[in-house]
């Protein structure tokens, strides 16, 4: 699941702070605690820019009404 362009950055845990990451872990079906450190960072920041814009997503095509011809 790690992006192969992200820096590598060592981050220290404590026993508390290991144990909650791979309830995380084993919650959302993730391989790895740096795998789960990722999924955390990137729902904050999408939490963080929905409160901020209103919106879930990025914008978005919209789609043509009709069929293609």
């Amino acid at each position: 699941m790690a992006d192969k362009k992200m820096t590598c950055h060592q981050i220290d845990l404590n026993d508390a702070e290991h144990a909650m990451l791979d309830r995380v872990r084993r919650a959302k079906g993730l391989d790895t605690i740096a795998d789960t450190v990722v999924w955390l960072a990137k729902a904050r920041l999408r939490k963080g820019v929905e409160n901020i814009t209103g919106r879930r997503r990025g914008p978005r095509l919209v789609a043509s009404g009709g069929k293609s011809k």
